[in-house]
């Protein structure tokens, strides 16, 4: 299994590449793809490998299945652009707003008349089961026909889905490392700044209780935003690197000292109410922990660089809003500034698709600067080249440049930055994952009984 922890110094360097690709500043044109693809070459039925049409499928039709967030504003706006000039038609379908439930539809709907043309994923790791299947295709034609489906992007984030030789993903939404977002008027009326180191960190939790507020939100409903907690306390306590090995298989990473220190550690902050008392029932979905943080009832929430877009949500800016990257410890063995979250996500063509060469053309869009605008617009950072000279061009107000700025100088400083665990492990054990860090969370099971199901997930087929 393929570690998924990338080394940034030369991949972080990209975002700041100043004109490397020229033609990628250019809007696409989504004239171009009324029947065909934007360059429509040799895309066709002919040359297009793997592709099995479905003539069940809606005629006249392509399908995308977006991730229900307030984000999936710019995949509609993409559509709309496309529908415009485009005899096939885009047609949004809303999905889940979790992973897991968004995962599990895809699979569910896949092979059958009603299954998405286009839909999202986080990674090699979560797609190989449909790659094995033959169920998606295989992208290398679109790619040849039109370069900039794989030029226009940060090689370090397009190569996580090629499979075998071929792509099967294309970047569709922004380079998400993971940090602490702060309301600012919170910290101020408890006399705090934000936390310098670790120990700072755990000084203020006592402080924000006092003060009457919630120290950390966090949507353990969902489980999977307990695992950003656990990333980043094994990064410090034992490196990415170490991390990496244990997520391909080394049982003995798990069994570590390194690993049951920051278990105690995490054990640490629920038994002090870091987290409030009901975490194991909040939500993210549906403003549910971006409500507590935006009105001022929480003071920190651990969340990945799309939360700025979920907490400004309609409004024109959100101006009580602070982030700062993870604190680091005076102990461990991991590296100052490590860091974890998704790289991108990537959208994938079903293999019996109806209309490949409009899906060719609709991808087009994903490069184009009104997308990768409407994606910084919503914090997003896009995962192309001409990501630094965007932001400086931008219009954005100033509260969305800071955080854009941000997240391009987090990840360039970055040492490595560690995919999200349950994005590398097996797609089988993506449930189990998340089910082991809630479970340890809420106290059903002790820091053993963590190692030994973690054990069973990297272990397993």
């Amino acid at each position: 299994m393929n570690s998924r922890t990338i080394r940034l110094a030369a991949a972080g360097s990209a975002l700041a590449v100043v004109g490397a690709l020229a033609g990628c500043s250019g809007s696409s044109d989504s004239s171009d793809a009324s029947g065909s693809a934007q360059a429509s070459g040799d895309t066709s039925e002919a040359s297009i490998a793997g592709w099995t049409p479905n003539e069940g499928r809606p005629e006249g039709e392509i399908h995308v299945l977006v991730f229900s967030d307030s984000v999936a504003e710019v995949e509609r706006a993409a559509a709309e652009r496309f529908n415009e000039t485009s005899d096939i038609k885009v047609v949004i379908d809303e999905g889940a707003s979790a992973g897991v439930e968004y995962n599990t539809q895809v699979r569910t709907q896949i092979g059958t008349d009603s299954a998405p043309d286009i839909f999202m994923s986080w990674g090699s790791a979560g797609i190989q089961p449909l790659v094995d299947a033959d169920a998606l295709l295989p992208l290398d034609s679109f790619i040849e026909d039109d370069p900039m489906l794989q030029d226009a992007f940060l090689p370090s984030v397009f190569n996580e889905e090629v499979i075998d030789g071929s792509a099967y993903g294309i970047p569709m939404r922004g380079v998400a490392p993971e940090f602490l977002y702060y309301n600012t008027d919170v910290l101020a009326d408890a006399g705090l700044e934000p936390p310098t180191s670790w120990e700072d960190f755990k000084s203020q939790i006592p402080v924000l209780q006092d003060a009457g507020y919630i120290p950390v939100a966090l949507a353990g409903a969902d489980k999977w935003p307990d695992m950003i907690w656990f990333q980043f306390l094994y990064a410090r306590y034992l490196g990415n690197d170490a991390v990496a090995q244990g997520l391909a298989g080394d049982t003995s990473v798990w069994e570590s000292d390194g690993s049951k220190a920051a278990l105690a550690e995490l054990k640490d902050l629920v038994d002090m109410g870091a987290f409030g008392s009901n975490f194991a029932s909040q939500s993210y979905g549906g403003d549910g922990t971006a409500a507590l943080l935006r009105n001022g009832l929480a003071a920190y929430e651990l969340m990945g660089s799309w939360h700025y877009g979920t907490v400004k949500g309609d409004a024109e800016s959100v101006d009580n809003l602070g982030w700062v990257a993870f604190p680091d410890f005076t102990e461990g063995d991991g590296l100052d500034g490590e860091i974890a979250g998704n790289l991108s996500n990537f959208y994938n063509v079903a293999a019996d698709t109806r209309y490949p060469e409009a899906v060719a053309g609709f991808l087009a869009e994903l490069y184009g600067d009104e997308f990768l605008n409407g994606q910084l617009s919503f914090g997003n950072v896009p995962p192309t080249t001409n990501a630094a000279d965007l932001i400086a061009a931008s219009d954005l107000d100033e509260g969305s440049k800071a955080h854009a700025t941000f997240v391009v100088d987090l990840v360039e400083s970055a040492p490595t930055f560690q995919l999200s665990w349950d994005q590398v492990v097996p797609a089988s054990a993506q449930t189990a994952s998340q089910d082991a860090t809630a479970d340890f969370f809420n106290g059903a099971i002790d820091d053993q009984g963590f190692i030994d199901a973690w054990n069973a997930v990297v272990t397993s087929e």
